[in-house]
Order: structure tokens, then C-alpha cells, then sequence
């Protein structure tokens, strides 16, 4: 029975996963494209190194190689869709739900475990945190989930984990670190403090020491894999120069200015900080506990709070969704209980994003629009880049990859991006303009180059995106992601119209 009943749990959470990933992702079938410039990006990017092209050098995003390792892999599935990226989503969302429902069996053996764990998975994809699927935190989801159980085992339990577990346990942050290493230092950074402290009040510093070790060469097996890549093609300093100078000295972070410009705000989010941490403080749970919590838990909002932060970044904190355990765990299965989780649950649907536009047949279609217009009028020169834009979605449809390094704009102001657009479309090699206008004024204003004279537009396409940016602290505050993982505010996010752009250069 205990066999079939192990067997059994893992079969479950793997169709509850396809089935909100189906649902909620726009990387999913179900979705005709995803319509987020960023994942448009790692998309790309991955098809070009698919077709050989070298990562950072010959085409260029300031975020992590393993990133675009999982697009390269994914194109490989799918080279046209999302559909790799939708399988892949899936096995993270399966992960995730399956070490949270271990975490939450640390502290209860309540039969109401499986429900809740369903409903966390379910707030975790309907959430504006979850955006439009593909994120680089959505990634990282899974090896923060599984890091988590295996410290609260240790902690709680005083069991350390084998060799081979502590070995994942130092793979995954190593897989971590070359997606997005910030998440990496402030995540583990905090959580090894408290380690610390806690093995040496415990004696428990020899076992925290194997762990740390085996964790250590679980790092090094990722980063040697990665610098394989790089030194194979010659483009270690291409990795150096985009990862971590680029991300550390010249990318601001948000395309707009994303938080209210006035200097008390830093104070609110500190004061959201603190009242996010109240759930630890307050439970009763063992010290130990709480302390790692505060270890892991607090560094990763003291970042948030002192970072321009998008609402993607958000999702990271639903790791720390099976811990409110300890505030249900004494719920009793039956009609009122299942009654309000359902109500939970049909509410976060229905006001989901991506599901409501979807069916109501207002989603994102341009870009298919475009698309088209490339394709259907493609000679040997009908060369297209988003010029002067964030990344419209042209490359994946078509049959084209990007001609230049820079085949966008990004968040960074360097003159070389704007110089090698600008030589692009004056070689004549260029048929095809594609471009984003949203009404807000960007940093990007540097990248605002006018079309050449010889260009006229061929379409014009306007649609409600969702909108990330709130300039007035009022409205920044009324919808702050940091509260929807704790109160549950899943208000339809702020949208802008966008118009979607393309122009054909002159016979």
C-alpha cells in the first residue's frame, strides 16, 4: 500500500502540473504564441546556437548561459513554438509541487497536505508573478524548492542528506548561479549563514561540513560543463564581459523607470519587508527553523527591497508557500474547508491574465500578423530585425535568424548596439523593420532612431499588453507583487496599448 501510494502522489502531481502549465503558460499549445518580448529573446538565442552561432559573442543577452542552454534545448524539441519550452515548464512545476508537498510533510501529516499543495501550485501559475511563463526564475523554482526541504530536514530533523543528495543539492545551485546569480547569492549566501550558525549550536558543523562539500563539487561539475562551452569556442571573454561586467556595471534593471521616483519609497518597501517576515516571526515553529527561514526568506527581500524590482521576480517567493502549513495544519477535510479553497481557486482563475484574454478571444496576435507578412513575401535578402525595439516575436515563426550580434534593444544604453542597427539597415541587407512603440517614456529613449526615408509601413497592428510599471507610488503600492503571495490580491494587472510595427524597405 505505502508502494502504490508513493507511485501514486508523483503520477498525480505530474498531470496536475501539464495541466495548469497547459492552462496558464502562453508557452503552452493551448496559447497561439507567447507574447513577452524577454522570452521571445531567450528563444531566439537559442535558435541561433541551435544553428551554431556562438552565445555572447556572435549574439548577445546579459543573462545566464544555462538560460539559453534550456532555449537551445528547447528549439531543438520545437524549433518554431514553445512547445519545448512547455515540456520543460512542466517537469519544473512537477518539481516543485512534489518537494513542496515534502516540506509541508515535514510539519503536518494532515490529510488536507495534497489540497493545499495543489492550490499553492495553482496560485503559483495564475499569480502576476508567473507572468507569461518562461521566466528565468520559474527555472530556478524547482532547485530552490528541492535546497529548501533538504535545510529544513537537516534543521528540523538533524538528518543530513547522502552524499548524492547533497551533490543535487550543490548542482542545482550551480545550475542557479549560471541562470541568474543574484537569486544564487542572496538565496543560498543568507541560507549558509544560518546553516552555520545553527550546526555549530547543535554540533552538527562535521555533517554541515560533508554536505558543504559534496554541495561544493556539484558547483564545480555545472561550472565546468558551462566554461567547456565558452573556452571549446573562444568566448570566455565574451561570457566574462556580458554575464557578469554587463549585469554588475551597465544594465539598469527595469526599461522604464518601474518604482516611484521619490526618496521615502525605499522606507515602504522596508516596511513591506517587514511585515512579509511577520509569518516567521510569529509561528511557532522550532527556533532552528526560524531561523534559517529569516536566513534564506529575509536576504531574498532585503534584495527586493533595495533592487528596481519586475513582478517576475516575485515568483520566487512562492518557494516559501508550503511553510503557511504551519498556520492550516490543523484544518479538518470537509464541505466548508474544500468549499473556501475552491472559491480560492475559482477566483484566481478567473481573473488570470492569460486564461481570460485567451478566452475571451482578446490575446496578443500581432506578432502571428507580422509574421506572415515575412514570410509570405520572403526572398534571399528579406532580412528582418526589431529595430529601435524590444524583441517583437519575428524571429520564431519565420524562417529566419538574426543577422547582426544585437538584434534588439536592451536594457543597457551602449552605443554599439545602436550603432551596429543603424549599419545594418544601411548595408541594404535589411528588408524588414519590425517594431514595439508602448506609451511610456523608457530608457530606451537613447535607442529612438527614426526610420529611414527609404522604409514605408506594410502594418499596423494596437493590443492591450500587460503593463509591469507603475510611476505613481499609489498605484505602485495598490498593485505591488510582494502582496500577492501573502494576501492574495490577484487583481487583473495594469494594460497599456502597444502598437506593433512593420516596415518594408523600398523596391
Amino acid at each position: 500500500m505505502i508502494q502504490k501510494k508513493s507511485f501514486q502522489e508523483p503520477v498525480f502531481l505530474l498531470l496536475l502540473s501539464t495541466m495548469l502549465v497547459t492552462l496558464f503558460s502562453t508557452c503552452s499549445p493551448l496559447y497561439p504564441i507567447n507574447p513577452w518580448d524577454d522570452a521571445h529573446v531567450f528563444m531566439t538565442i537559442g535558435k541561433s546556437m541551435f544553428k551554431g552561432k556562438i552565445l555572447y559573442q556572435e549574439i548577445f543577452d546579459q543573462k545566464g548561459p544555462i538560460l539559453f542552454f534550456i532555449h537551445e534545448l528547447a528549439a531543438a524539441i520545437s524549433y518554431t513554438s514553445f512547445f519545448g519550452i512547455y515540456i520543460i515548464e512542466v517537469l519544473c512545476m512537477w518539481c516543485f509541487s512534489w518537494f513542496g508537498l515534502k516540506t509541508i510533510r515535514l510539519f503536518s501529516n494532515s490529510p488536507i497536505n495534497i489540497p493545499l499543495i495543489c492550490l499553492l501550485s495553482l496560485l503559483t501559475v495564475t499569480s502576476d508573478a508567473f507572468y507569461y511563463g518562461d521566466s528565468a526564475e520559474e527555472f530556478c523554482l524547482p532547485f530552490l524548492a528541492y535546497t529548501l526541504y533538504q535545510m529544513l530536514r537537516f534543521v528540523k530533523t538533524h538528518e543530513s542528506p547522502c552524499w548524492c543528495q547533497s551533490l543535487l543539492l550543490g548542482i542545482g545551485a550551480g545550475i542557479v548561479f549560471w541562470i541568474k546569480f543574484n537569486i544564487c547569492i542572496f538565496f543560498y549566501g543568507g541560507s549558509l549563514l544560518a546553516l552555520v550558525y545553527i550546526a555549530y549550536r547543535e554540533g552538527l558543523l562535521r555533517q554541515l561540513g560533508r554536505i558543504v562539500v559534496w554541495a561544493t563539487i556539484g558547483i564545480v561539475i555545472v561550472s565546468v560543463v558551462v566554461m567547456a562551452y565558452f573556452v571549446s569556442k573562444n568566448a570566455v571573454d565574451a561570457l566574462i564581459d556580458a554575464y557578469f561586467y554587463t549585469n554588475l556595471f551597465k544594465y539598469h534593471g527595469s526599461s522604464s523607470n518601474g518604482e516611484p521616483d521619490v526618496w521615502w519609497f525605499i522606507f515602504v518597501k522596508l516596511a513591506i519587508m517587514g511585515i512579509l517576515l511577520l509569518p516567521v516571526l510569529l509561528t511557532k515553529a522550532q527556533r532552528n527553523v526560524k531561523l534559517l527561514i529569516l536566513g534564506s526568506y529575509g536576504t531574498l527581500l532585503l534584495s527586493f527591497t533595495f533592487l528596481t524590482i519586475q513582478f517576475y521576480y516575485i515568483l520566487l517567493l512562492y518557494v516559501y508557500g508550503p511553510l503557511f502549513i504551519v498556520f492550516f495544519r490543523r484544518l479538518k477535510p470537509g464541505v466548508k474547508t474544500y468549499g473556501i479553497m475552491g472559491v480560492i481557486a475559482i477566483g484566481a482563475v478567473a481573473i488570470n491574465w492569460n486564461f481570460v484574454t485567451f478566452f475571451t478571444g482578446t490575446f496578443s496576435h500581432c506578432t502571428l500578423d507580422i509574421t506572415e507578412i515575412v514570410n509570405r513575401n520572403e526572398t534571399e535578402d528579406s532580412k528582418v530585425i526589431n529595430f529601435s525595439s524590444y524583441d517583437t516575436g519575428i524571429y520564431l515563426k519565420s524562417r529566419q535568424l538574426p543577422p547582426g550580434r544585437y538584434f534588439f534593444i536592451n536594457n543597457i544604453e551602449d552605443e554599439e548596439i545602436r550603432e551596429e542597427q543603424r549599419q545594418l539597415v544601411n548595408s541594404g541587407q535589411i528588408k524588414y523593420l519590425a517594431r514595439e512603440v508602448i506609451p511610456v517614456k523608457t530608457s530606451h529613449d537613447f535607442y529612438d532612431m527614426p526610420i529611414p526615408d527609404n522604409y514605408h509601413l506594410v502594418y499596423k497592428g494596437e493590443e492591450n499588453f500587460r503593463y509591469r510599471f507603475y510611476t505613481l507610488p499609489h498605484l505602485y503600492l495598490w498593485n505591488l507583487g510582494y502582496l500577492r503571495p501573502v494576501l492574495g490580491l490577484f487583481m487583473s494587472p495594469q494594460t497599456e496599448p502597444r502598437q506593433m510595427l512593420l516596415y518594408e524597405r523600398e523596391p
